[in-house]
């Protein structure tokens, strides 16, 4: 049975259902999922009134309630999840990683999972920094290569609380790997600990060059001046 929150966001997104927008959505997406073809502004406005105080559901129904639209076929649906989870992310400690890792290894794509370990993970692991080493140390070695991104980006939100060690040991396993997602993420993850440590920055990309791909040096040193 669906949650009631649930039952409500499926009701307004059907109404909203634009099948001319939605075939372009869905080629956007590699066609992965469909769509109903809402745009994002027009998501925003259809949630609303369900993002209100009076209309949120309880921190405890969060997880069932995410699953839930996680696993409705159109993609808006997970958006919403993720919208969500969002108004609730300060109120999120480590017993929440178990669900929503568990939710950036179902129906995968870049969307959810940069939003879920690059915000929403990020965010929790930034105010819970002594979770980082026991609860994504394993991913870094996941045979789920989505999971392994997870794990370096995981410190986006952490600036100059970035641990290095953890954030090396997330990279160096997969430096040479020819994932297009890995390589992209490496370059993420370092060209955002590079605002607040451009020097530890320019020295792992000199110091592992040879292994590095050109798409992740590029990444890693596009905002240094003197980088190379």
């Amino acid at each position: 049975m669906l949650h009631p929150w649930v039952e409500a966001v499926q009701q307004q997104f059907t109404a909203a259902d634009n099948p001319r927008v939605a075939g372009p959505m869905a080629a956007y997406m590699k066609h992965h999922f469909p769509f109903h073809g809402i745009s994002s502004q027009h998501r925003a406005l259809l949630l609303q009134p369900l993002l209100q105080k009076e209309s949120l559901p309880s921190l405890n129904d969060v997880p069932n309630i995410c699953r839930q639209l996680w696993h409705l076929p159109q993609r808006e649906y997970a958006y919403a999840a993720m919208v969500l989870m969002g108004k609730f992310v300060k109120k999120f400690s480590p017993s929440d990683f178990p669900w929503i890792i568990e939710l950036i290894t179902q129906r995968s794509w870049w969307d959810s999972v940069d939003h879920l370990a690059g915000n929403l993970l990020s965010t929790v692991v930034n105010r819970y920094p002594e979770s980082l080493w026991p609860v994504f140390e394993p991913l870094i070695l996941s045979n789920n290569f989505w999971l392994n991104r997870t794990a370096m980006i995981v410190q986006l939100r952490s600036r100059e609380n970035t641990d290095s060690d953890f954030l090396t040991a997330a990279i160096l396993p997969h430096m040479e790997n020819k994932e297009f997602f890995l390589r992209k993420a490496i370059g993420w993850s370092l060209r955002q600990y590079a605002r607040t440590n451009p020097q530890w920055v320019i020295d792992f990309v000199q110091q592992h060059e040879s292994s590095l791909s050109g798409l992740s040096k590029r990444e890693a040193l596009k905002r240094l001046k003197n980088g190379r």
